[in-house]
């Protein structure tokens, strides 16, 4: 989802997700915005944000002027991923630290 800020992006996908979830389907969020709040949209508390996995930079690797991955879909789901009500499972990006670095 894209768009102007306030517009509802999270609180559509989050309502999406579970119902999709809900329906039998196998649901990946993942929240890529420099203010994560899916998790919010998705059921979990606001106290489980400290438990939030975040990428780690060693994700991806450049190669030939490009980006390729260095763990397959399942291993970083395994290793970063958090599971949120209905069976939706949740991926949280990075967050950057400073400037240029996202």
């Amino acid at each position: 989802m894209a768009g102007k800020g306030g517009a509802g992006k999270t609180s559509i996908t989050g309502t999406l997700a579970r119902l999709f979830a809900q329906d039998g389907y196998r649901v990946l969020a993942i929240d890529n915005d420099l203010n994560p709040n899916l998790f919010l949209a998705l059921g979990l508390p606001a106290e489980r944000m400290r438990d939030l996995p975040t990428f780690p930079a060693e994700i991806v690797r450049q190669v030939n002027g490009g980006y390729e991955l260095t763990m397959s879909l399942d291993e970083i789901c395994a290793d970063c991923s958090l599971a949120a009500p209905d069976g939706v499972t949740l991926l949280v990006a990075a967050q950057p630290k400073q400037a240029g670095t996202g």
